[in-house]
């Protein structure tokens, strides 16, 4: 076993988040409609997802009591959501256990926007913070409130999440970045030099988010339909600071 490297990790990422659901074409015309209208209509919608919906949390309370919890019961710190109902009908909804952020999102020079983004720290990890100026290390599953996956790399890769900010009003689900700075890095890292197999051990963070058509990708991309809110869930692994050049 050895430590993987910053490189060998990005010739070893997936599809990654820019590059798979950067492009606002879906090959069709799509109606224009009013970003406010949109706003509003994408908070309901993700409002009743989290009244409806519940994660694993049990699992994460039990192990950060218990530090040999994971390990005897084989729980890997990966978040699991499933319906209030039935038999899960007192569990605590993920609309009970959000934060929020409010986002001003610039249409034009003269007019911005609020956005209102729903993030969930199921672990807050245990090293660094990043900032919306830094490059992260991470693994992500991209999905819709229908539960549908439309972007997934559970190999670790590199995000620079000033790149995602700056890509401007719903291109580049900005909400992902914006998210970021809630979760803090940790960890151990190690590929098997013969299979390329990797171990990830420790305390780094695992969140989730949910975000708007604003902060996500207004217009739609490959399999995200046009006005569409999104969430993704998130590992923090590691951060790399960017320092900001002088003027």
């Amino acid at each position: 076993m050895m430590k993987i490297t910053r490189t060998g990790l990005m010739a070893m990422g997936a599809v990654a988040l820019l590059s798979s659901c950067n492009n606002d074409d879906n090959g069709g015309s799509v109606e224009v409609r009013d970003p406010a209208e949109v706003a509003v209509e994408n908070d309901a919608d993700i409002k009743e997802y989290l009244s409806t919906h519940f994660y694993n949390y049990e699992e994460f309370d039990a192990a950060a009591k218990d530090s040999t919890y994971a390990d005897s019961t084989g729980f890997d710190f990966k978040i699991v959501i499933d319906t209030i109902a039935g038999e899960n009908s007192d569990k605590v909804s993920l609309m009970d256990q959000v934060e929020k952020k409010t986002i001003a999102v610039e249409l034009s020079a003269e007019e911005t926007l609020d956005h209102t983004l729903y993030y969930l720290v199921a672990r807050q990890g245990d090293d660094v913070a990043p900032t919306t100026t830094d490059s992260t290390l991470v693994r992500y599953k991209g999905f819709l409130l229908n539960d549908v996956v439309f972007d997934n790399s559970n190999t670790p890769v590199w995000f620079n999440l000033e790149s995602i900010v700056e890509a401007g009003f719903g291109r580049s689900g900005r909400g992902f970045a914006e998210f970021m700075p809630a979760l803090h890095s940790g960890g151990e890292i190690d590929i098997n030099e013969e299979d390329g197999t990797y171990i990830i051990s420790g305390d780094y963070g695992v969140g989730m988010v949910f975000m708007p058509a604003g902060l996500g990708y207004y217009s739609g991309s490959g399999s995200i339909p046009a006005y569409t809110p999104i969430a993704f869930a998130i590992d923090l692994l590691r951060v790399e600071k960017i320092e900001e050049e002088e003027e």
